[in-house]
C-alpha cells in the first residue's frame, strides 16, 4: 500500500514567526487525502479528500461564451431555436462553431460562436446521410462529425461543412449472433459509440423478469463489440430503479439509482459505477478491470418531500396518473432517503473523470479524478447535463422546467487554480 503524504505548504510556528515551507511537488497530493494500494493486479484508490478545495480549484465563467436556443419573448417562426428538441448532444469544432444533434428534427445544426445558425445537415429518412432518429453525436479528429442512428441504423460520416463523407452499415446479423448467448439477449437493438469507433450494446439475462407490485432493478450487462464483432464483457450492473406494477401506475422514481457509464481516456478505457456508493470501476476496452476508484466519507443528499411532490406534479402535467397505487407499492419497501452516490460520468479530452456528485433540474456539482483516479477537486456548473469537455471550455444542456424549451450553453473553463 502506498500512501501519499506531502503539503501544499507546511507552517512552522514560532512566538513571533510563522516560517513557510516549499510548495509541494504538483505530482503529490496534500497529507493523507488518497490511499492507494494493489490487490489482485488491480489498482485501489480511495479518496479521502480533495488536493484542493473548491475556493481553489477549477471554476467555470457565469455567463456563457455562446447561448443557443432557450425561450426569448417574441421568438420568429423561423427562429432556430425551435429546432431544438431531444437534444441528443453537443461539441465544439476546432473553429470555434458548435456542432448539435437534434434528435426531434434528426438533423446536425451548426452555430457560429455567436449563436447564429451556419449550416445543416441530416434530415430524417432512409437515404446517404439521413437518420431514423440519432441518438449519438461524435466529433472525431480533422472535425468529423459522426452520428449514430437508432435501431442498428448504421453511423454516418461528415466534414465539418456537412458533406457526407461515407455511411457505415453494421451487420445486424453478425451483432445478435456475437452478443446474445443463451443466458443473455440484447436488451434493445441500440448502440453506444466509444471513439474508436467500437460500441457498447445492454444486455439482460434472458429469463429473467420482476414480480409485480415490487420494486426492481434489471440485471444489466454492457458488452463491447469491435470491429470484427468480437465482444468483451464489462459484468453485470445494476439496471434502473423502477415500480413493476399495471398501468397508470407510475414505473418511475426519483431520483432513482441506477448504472451509469463513460468511455475515454489515453489508453481508452471504460468506467462504470452503480451509482448506490462512491465507486468507479475502470476497465480496459478486452474487459479486464484495471482501476477502482472511491470517495469515502461521502456526504448523503436527502431525498426531500417537497422534491418528491414537485417530481409528481411534473409527470402528472403530461398524463393521468395512479399515485395512490404508487404509494401503495412504495409502502412495502423501505423509503429510499437518499440520491444515488454517483448521478453521472463523463470525461474530457485530458483524460480526466468527472463525476456527478448532484443532478438538479438547472446546475449540478461535479468531482473532478486525474487519470489516475486521485481526487482533484469539486465544482459547481450552471447546467445539468455536461455534453462535452475539451481544453478551456465545457459545454452544457439545459430544459426549463417550466416550458420544456431546451438550449446549449458554452462556458469558458478555467483550470489554472485562483491563488
Amino acid at each position: 500500500m502506498r500512501m501519499y503524504r506531502s503539503a501544499r505548504c507546511l507552517l512552522v510556528a514560532a512566538p513571533f514567526l510563522a516560517l513557510s515551507a516549499c510548495e509541494r511537488p504538483a505530482d503529490e497530493a496534500p497529507p493523507n487525502t488518497v490511499t492507494v494500494r494493489d490487490s489482485a493486479n488491480i489498482r485501489i484508490v480511495e479518496n479521502h479528500a480533495p488536493e484542493l478545495d473548491s475556493a481553489h480549484f477549477w471554476t467555470v465563467d457565469p455567463e456563457p461564451e455562446i447561448v443557443i436556443g432557450g425561450y426569448r419573448p417574441n421568438q420568429a417562426a423561423d427562429d432556430p431555436a425551435h429546432l431544438l428538441w431531444r437534444l441528443a448532444g453537443a461539441a465544439l469544432l476546432s473553429d470555434g462553431r458548435v456542432a448539435v444533434l437534434s434528435s426531434g428534427e434528426s438533423m446536425v445544426l451548426v452555430f457560429d460562436t455567436t449563436g447564429a445558425l451556419s449550416g445543416s445537415f441530416g434530415g430524417k429518412g432512409q437515404g446517404p446521410g439521413e437518420f431514423s432518429y440519432p441518438l449519438h453525436l461524435q466529433v472525431l479528429p480533422a472535425d468529423t462529425i459522426a452520428v449514430w442512428d437508432y435501431l442498428l441504423g448504421g453511423i454516418s460520416y461528415f466534414d465539418p461543412s456537412g458533406n457526407l463523407l461515407r455511411d457505415r452499415t453494421l451487420d445486424v446479423s453478425a451483432l445478435f449472433a456475437a452478443a446474445q448467448t443463451p443466458e443473455q439477449r440484447l436488451s434493445e437493438p441500440a448502440t453506444v459509440p466509444l471513439p474508436d469507433g467500437t460500441f457498447l450494446v445492454d444486455v439482460y439475462p434472458r429469463d429473467w423478469a420482476p414480480a409485480v407490485y415490487t420494486l426492481y432493478k434489471a440485471p444489466t450487462g454492457y458488452v463491447r463489440v469491435d470491429s470484427a464483432y468480437a465482444t468483451y464483457h464489462f459484468g453485470w450492473w445494476d439496471g434502473q430503479e423502477q415500480v413493476a406494477a399495471p398501468p397508470l401506475i407510475p414505473f418511475l422514481l426519483p431520483f432513482p439509482t441506477q448504472a451509469v457509464f463513460t468511455t475515454g481516456g489515453s489508453p481508452l478505457s471504460v468506467y462504470i459505477s452503480n451509482g448506490d456508493r462512491y465507486e468507479v470501476h475502470q476497465f480496459s476496452p478486452t474487459g479486464v478491470l484495471r482501476r477502482i476508484i472511491r470517495r469515502t466519507a461521502v456526504e448523503p443528499i436527502p431525498i426531500l418531500a417537497s422534491e418528491v411532490e414537485a417530481w409528481k406534479a411534473r409527470l402528472s402535467e403530461r398524463q393521468t396518473l395512479d399515485w395512490d397505487g404508487w404509494d401503495e407499492v412504495l409502502e412495502e419497501y423501505p423509503p429510499r432517503l437518499y440520491r444515488a452516490r454517483v448521478a453521472g460520468l463523463i470525461t474530457d479530452s485530458d483524460g480526466h473523470l468527472w463525476v456527478a456528485n448532484r443532478l438538479d433540474d438547472q446546475s449540478s456539482e461535479w468531482s473532478v479524478f486525474d487519470p489516475e483516479g486521485r481526487w482533484l477537486g469539486t465544482m459547481q456548473l450552471p447546467f445539468p447535463r455536461v455534453s462535452w469537455i475539451a481544453g478551456d471550455r465545457i459545454v452544457g444542456l439545459l430544459t426549463d422546467p417550466v416550458t420544456d424549451v431546451e438550449s446549449v450553453q458554452v462556458h469558458r473553463l478555467n483550470r489554472t487554480a485562483p491563488r
